[in-house]
């Protein structure tokens, strides 16, 4: 690279974790307040499960066109967009106290927000394309925004008036923006002057087309595109738990949201240390190994929790390994899923993973708000993870057969 073009890359570099930080951590804030506004309204289970899994319908069905069409017309530009919609939508919240407009704003502040993702995960593919590094400290500074968030939600939650969490959420948006913003065209591609130029935009490209479906759908032939896709779902399973029912049996338990949120950050620092093992660990085991074991020990200790009774010490441990575990995993599924796609159809390949993401994010707390309202609260944490730990059995077994089959040949 010449040197005129190393600060443009070292600035994108900076900013697109930025982007990163700010997007997880806004996230992180609502998910973890609207569970909590959800009970002060006084809504009951399956309406919280039904609240919690609003944010991924739009996003299951729209990410690989999401995706594609950062592929076509440049992550940035369309990131650009997703950042306004994450600045004005979040304060609407404030004035939204009837469920069904509740789950209106949460399905399109679920899909700005995951696309926002999707971009960000780009951006780091693209500017660490000479750096493998550059995605374990992405990983990184992404678990410092939900590091801050849940203890900042907590105590905003505790202490000052409800609405200021939804401005607060509204800002985080805003800075989203500006980290986008602030990232040059040209360390991505996006420069119109210099770099290829990209198809001009057309109204009906908004509309999502067939072919790029199947397109992206035709990956999951890839069998390690196939094993990071379900896997990768199971894992978001481990986070919907946390962001969801979770709370609610801390809050039962007895503990302040200041407190809960004390709790997941404490995950969350725990998974930020975890972001930068993932490389080192799978310099000793295969990456696959490595993405399978730690997203199994994550489950598990996220859905043991009711086991842990309310011994604040072992919860605390729980949770902490928990986090760790989480964390390892995600640089590692990062790096499988680069390896496997090409440059052309990166944003593609982390569409269809966020689809597959989204589905469970769809049908796992409504199957949790379910079981909660039939069975009580600790069956939510049972019934859901045994069936997470079957899926994983089987993708172990899918991943041995597929080894062996390429040994053989």
């Amino acid at each position: 690279m010449s040197p005129s073009g190393q600060p443009a890359m070292k600035r994108a570099e900076i900013f697109t974790y930025a982007t990163g930080t700010l997007n997880d951590a806004q996230t992180e804030l609502v998910s973890f307040i609207i569970p909590l506004y959800a009970v002060a309204l006084g809504f009951g289970p399956l309406e919280l499960g039904i609240l919690v899994s609003a944010k991924s319908i739009l996003p299951s069905i729209l990410s690989i066109h999401g995706g594609v069409l950062m592929d076509r017309f440049g992550t940035r530009l369309v990131m650009l967009m997703l950042g306004a919609a994450c600045t004005v939508m979040p304060p609407l919240f404030i004035v939204a106290s009837w469920f069904p407009t509740l789950l209106l704003l949460q399905m399109a502040l679920g899909m700005a927000q995951s696309f926002g993702w999707i971009g960000a995960q780009a951006l780091a593919v693209v500017v660490g394309k000479d750096n493998p590094r550059v995605l374990d400290r992405f990983s990184f500074f992404a678990r410092v925004g939900v590091m801050i968030a849940p203890t900042l939600a907590g105590v905003m939650w505790d202490f000052l008036p409800h609405w200021i969490s939804f401005a607060v959420i509204g800002a985080a948006g805003g800075a989203f923006w500006l980290a986008i913003r602030a990232i040059p065209p040209k360390a991505v591609g996006e420069d119109r002057a210099t770099d290829a130029p990209r198809p001009p935009f057309r109204l009906r490209d908004i509309m999502p087309r067939l072919s790029d479906y199947i397109g992206a759908i035709g990956l999951m032939a890839v069998p390690i595109v196939a094993f990071v896709v379900v896997v990768s779902s199971v894992r978001i399973g481990s986070a919907l738990m946390q962001q969801s029912f979770y709370i609610v049996y801390l809050k039962e338990i007895g503990l302040q949201a200041t407190f809960i949120g004390l709790f997941v950050t404490l995950s969350q620092m725990m998974a930020a240390a975890g972001t930068l093992s993932g490389a080192w660990m799978s310099r000793f085991v295969p990456p696959h190994w490595v993405f399978l074991g730690t997203v199994t020990l994550s489950v598990i200790l996220i859905y043991a929790t009711p086991l842990f009774g309310s011994a604040l010490f072992v919860l605390a441990i729980a949770i902490a390994v928990r986090g760790f575990a989480q964390g390892a995993s995600q640089p590692v599924m990062y790096t499988i899923l680069s390896r496997a796609a090409s440059r052309e159809t990166q944003a593609t390949a982390i569409g269809l993973r966020a689809t597959g993401n989204r589905v469970a994010g769809i049908t796992l707390p409504i199957l949790m708000g379910a079981v909660a309202e039939t069975w009580g609260l600790a069956a939510t944490f049972f019934v859901t993870g045994g069936l997470l730990l079957l899926i994983l059995a089987g993708s172990a077994i899918a991943i041995v057969r597929q080894k062996r089959d390429e040994t053989a040949s």
